[in-house]
């Protein structure tokens, strides 16, 4: 039987897989735009509205890494990255080599992951870092849209992040894989 037959019938699965979510997004039980997460096969849904300080540093960011990035490399907002049959997150913004499709796309060909946080810090800190640890992304940025920081982890090593460092808006934060500079009080 399939997810959808499944569906049709009143029987839910408790666990889903990415295929299955993007089987349903086709056939339109998901609407495309609908926000959510799927971990450890469970659909986690996350805010529809964006707070003004999210909405503005996600723009600034989304400018300031257009402008910086090498031609080799694209930007991503918000895409449906897969990490493992049951796991799709959906980062603020991504960096991978050109080419790469989000479907096909795994933790460590992401050169640059960043969250943008406001009511959402507590979750990107300790659901969503271990996660991307365990799945090999080598550069994880929290920003942090209110207190204007940018909290950077790197070198994951069994689920966690063994280098964390935090900077204040005036100081510059480079990413680790790509040949690019931040400083927040900066951005345009």
């Amino acid at each position: 039987m399939t997810i959808l037959q499944d569906i049709k019938a009143g029987a839910i699965p408790a666990r889903l897989t990415v295929d299955q979510l993007y089987d349903l997004t086709a056939a339109g039980t998901l609407a495309e735009d609908e926000k959510f997460e799927l971990i450890d096969g469970e659909i986690v849904p996350m805010a529809a509205a964006k707070t003004d300080w999210h909405s503005i540093m996600t723009s600034r960011l989304t400018r300031a890494l257009v402008l910086a990035l090498p031609g080799d490399l694209r930007l991503f907002v918000e895409p449906s990255v897969t990490f493992s049959p049951a796991l799709l997150l959906e980062p603020d913004l991504a960096v991978w080599k050109k080419g790469g499709m989000p479907r096909q796309v795994r933790g460590p060909d992401l050169m640059l992951v960043i969250e943008v946080a406001d009511s959402s810090l507590g979750y990107d800190l300790r659901t969503k870092a271990p996660l991307y640890a365990e799945h090999g992304v080598r550069d994880y940025w929290v920003v942090d849209a209110v207190r204007q920081t940018i909290r950077t982890h790197r070198l994951p090593v069994r689920g966690r992040y063994t280098e964390v460092e935090e900077f204040e808006a005036h100081q510059p934060v480079t990413a680790a894989l790509v040949d690019v500079t931040i400083r927040l009080d900066a951005l345009d």
